[in-house]
């Protein structure tokens, strides 16, 4: 294995030593200069911060920010970016040459060290990084041999970098190790349904292939919410938990929800710290509420009020809960603008006088374009009827182009929209944030149902009971 140490020596040169003066408690600063010099503007976004630095006639500029706990930033000057660390009561000293930015950055002040790791880490990262369809169809001796080997790696360019440099706080050392670990673990659940999905044949792991994540990683701690690691990797440690519960206790799945009941289950049994309860019980309410709407809720609503300390949380679900029952069974559907494929701007009410029965996907989701064929099936069964089939993609406008491209090649039909990019109305009106989902919506134009049966699901008994109706 290659050394570390030269990249240390590789950027140790650009290191100087900090100023004499530091920003006072609670605030963070952000200096520098720029050459050759230009008139404009350093901006800085930075957790809840979002402000700019004027660069000076001699090309110099300085920010100080209000900041309540390390975070990591965004430097922006133009069109280029770069990535940045910040902490409360320190100061960063960027000097930028424009010709080399954001490659090349000389670092000094008391994060220059910080900062120079990693940028050194970034490089890592990029050198030893493996496309996720090879790595996770690896045999499972050299899946664990590799994602071991780049975990180590990692781990000695903090060591020697911290050895290097005492004025890197060791608390940053401390968070670092464990979103090494967070990562690690992330790959090693995800590992065994990934490459089942690629080779069709599910791993042989060895013993002790699960260690006890909830002790070893110590996830029951508030400062693990500061990490944006360890917030991916959670999500799939409670689909991993979630499971195995389901397994263990086959009666659930004969409740309402079954899989939304396992996940407030392990959350219970596995965690007691009130911020991380608060967190994790706030992200599953929302994704019950994303994936199902408030239809047989109110336990989950009850368990959540109950248990949920946090008011900005519990004011967030009841604005939620508010919103999603105003697009509830009876009321009318807000009306919202797309774009037909020849570029033609239409609303969702020009299509009212039928039965509704609307698809929401995209062409980069995988999830979407397995339903297409299910969708199509359906569409052709109940041609004549009175009931307009309509597709709406969620693309984004630079990916216009490769939405058309699979309405084209896949033959579509029915209605073909994509979204109207400037209008929030889905997203804001609908709680639109989850996809595939469906709308029923009836010929009057009032909601059936925002949270309506999946193509693969029985959806045509109720497609028919509705038409029956309204006749």
């Amino acid at each position: 294995m290659k050394r570390i140490l030269p990249f240390i020596g590789l950027a140790a040169f650009l290191l100087a030593g900090c100023r004499s003066s530091q920003p006072d408690s609670g605030m963070a600063r952000l200096s520098g200069t720029v050459t050759p010099v230009i008139s404009g503007y350093i901006t800085i976004a930075a957790g809840p911060v979002l402000d700019s630095a004027r660069i000076s006639k001699n090309g110099s500029f300085s920010l100080d920010m209000s900041l309540a706990e390390p975070v990591k930033g965004l430097v922006f000057i133009g069109k280029q970016i770069t990535d940045v660390h910040l902490e409360p009561g320190k100061e960063l000293v960027m000097n930028i040459n424009l010709a080399t930015f954001p490659d090349k950055i000389a670092y000094e002040g008391a994060l220059g060290p910080v900062n120079h790791y990693l940028k050194l880490a970034a490089r890592l990262d990029q050198r030893t990084a493996m496309d996720p369809a090879k790595l996770f169809a690896m045999l499972p001796v050299d899946f664990i041999r590799y994602t071991d080997s780049i975990k180590h790696m990692k781990a000695t360019l903090l060591d020697e970098y911290a050895q290097k440099y005492a004025e890197i706080d060791p608390g940053f050392v401390t968070r670092t190790r464990s979103e090494f670990e967070f990562s690690l673990a992330d790959q090693r659940i995800q590992y065994p349904d990934r490459h089942l999905l690629l080779t069709g044949i599910y791993p042989e792991l060895p013993e002790e292939y699960y260690p006890d994540y909830l002790t070893t990683l110590g996830l029951d701690r508030e400062e693990n919410l500061n990490s944006a690691i360890f917030k991916d990797f959670i999500q799939n440690y409670l689909d991993y938990k979630q499971t195995a519960y389901l397994a263990e206790n086959p009666n659930t799945n004969d409740l309402i929800f079954p899989e939304s009941v396992a996940r407030f289950r392990v959350i219970h049994q596995e965690f007691k710290n009130q911020a991380m309860l608060d967190w994790l019980l706030w992200q599953a309410m929302n994704d019950q509420l994303a994936n199902y709407g408030t239809a047989y809720s109110e336990t989950f609503l009850t368990d959540f009020r109950v248990t949920c300390r946090n008011q900005e949380y519990l004011k967030s679900v009841e604005n939620l809960v508010a919103n999603l029952e105003k697009v509830g069974p009876g009321k009318e559907a807000p009306d919202f603008t797309a774009y037909t494929t020849d570029g033609k701007k239409v609303n969702l009410s020009d299509y009212f006088g039928k039965l509704l029965y609307i698809g929401f996907w995209s062409s980069w989701s995988d999830w979407s374009l397995l339903e297409i064929p299910y969708f199509e099936n359906l569409r052709r069964e109940f041609a004549g009827k009175d009931i307009t089939f309509m597709m709406i993609s969620l693309d984004f406008e630079k990916d216009r182009n490769k939405w058309a491209a699979t309405v084209s090649q896949n033959k579509l039909g029915g209605v073909q929209l994509i979204q109207d990019p400037k209008s929030a109305v889905l997203r804001e009106q609908y709680y639109l944030v989850e996809f595939p989902r469906y709308f029923l919506i009836g010929k009057d134009g009032k909601v059936i149902s925002v949270f309506a049966p999946r193509p693969v699901e029985n959806v045509r008994e109720t497609l028919n009971r509705i038409l029956e109706k309204s006749r």
